[in-house]
């Protein structure tokens, strides 16, 4: 376990859920819960919300699990209006945005942050959440988002609150308008994106990192080297490459949550606390970092 920066217990790994849906995403949970997954993180625009709320139904029903045992995470997000409708441009959703008809009325980031969290909590059948996340910067409302964010969380409707895809200049900003300092960031990073001066950040003020789409390094074609130095170590600590960039993840202080509906693949990411890679080895892994991100940062990505 990690400790949040409110004294709560975090799981060291979890199981992203983003695109699972119906039995494929049942099963992937219990599996994962009986492999000894205990964080499971989703999103309102994941749209997978109320079929993991029936997933877990059939957890408590089947694998005596109960509400406590899980770290239950989700986010507040942006829904993109319908192609066929008038938005305001491709990056730009029904709410959040100052142009949107959504936002004229003084309450209208109280309301959506109100209905959304409640929808979420509905679908997932409980009464509070873990950890409830901002999904991007969205910039003409990033303040008062946190705002609200502030109040579910006084209002113990979340025990936990943090933010998505942020840079240190998003947290500056946040420390001149905010009474409470987010506990979490959660971002892309891997070996060939090591982003060493956010994480470097986030550690020096506390904020942990959970990091989504762990194993993407492994995809991008090229990279020869790379893949070849992974191989080399996964031959010497008898693990696979997967497990080492987990494993890499890990020993720098983050918290990694891989997605996987395959029992295998499930018990080999969790499978990752028995060894330690070399500091030469972090050191020859961070080396490899060409700041190649899987999403690129573009206007598609609110905030950045």
């Amino acid at each position: 376990m990690t400790i949040l920066n409110n004294d709560l217990p975090i799981p060291n790994i979890g199981l992203g859920t983003y695109p699972m849906f119906g039995d494929i995403l049942t099963e992937a949970v219990n599996n994962a819960y009986e492999i000894g997954y205990r964080l499971i993180d989703t999103a309102d625009n994941y749209y997978n919300e109320e079929d993991l709320g029936k997933s877990l139904q059939i957890l408590y029903n089947k694998c005596g699990a109960i509400r406590k045992d899980l770290f239950l995470v989700s986010k507040v997000s942006d829904e993109l209006y319908h192609p066929n409708e008038i938005g305001g441009g491709a990056n730009k959703g029904i709410y959040f945005w100052k142009s949107s008809k959504v936002m004229q009325s003084p309450n209208a980031v109280r309301n959506v942050l109100n209905e959304k969290i409640n929808k979420t909590l509905k679908f997932l059948k409980t009464d509070y959440l873990d950890l409830y996340l901002v999904h991007w910067p969205y910039p003409d409302f990033f303040i008062e988002i946190w705002h609200e964010m502030e109040r579910l969380y006084k209002d113990g409707k979340v025990r936990a609150i943090g933010v998505c895809n942020c840079r240190e200049r998003h947290f500056e900003k946040l420390k001149k308008h905010c009474e409470i300092f987010p506990m979490v960031n959660q971002f892309e990073t891997s070996p060939l994106n090591t982003k060493t001066n956010l994480v470097e950040y986030c550690h020096q003020h506390d904020i942990k990192i959970m990091v989504y789409s762990p194993l993407m390094s492994l995809r991008y074609p090229g990279f020869e080297s790379y893949n070849q130095y992974l191989t080399d170590l996964a031959e010497k600590y008898k693990k696979d490459k997967s497990q080492i960039v987990l494993r890499f993840d890990i020993q720098r202080g983050l918290i990694p949550i891989p997605k996987s509906a395959n029992v295998g693949r499930l018990n080999s990411n969790f499978s990752i606390f028995d060894f330690s890679l070399e500091t030469k080895e972090m050191d020859s892994l961070m080396s490899f970092n060409v700041n190649k991100a899987y999403l690129p940062e573009s206007k598609s990505c609110p905030g950045l």
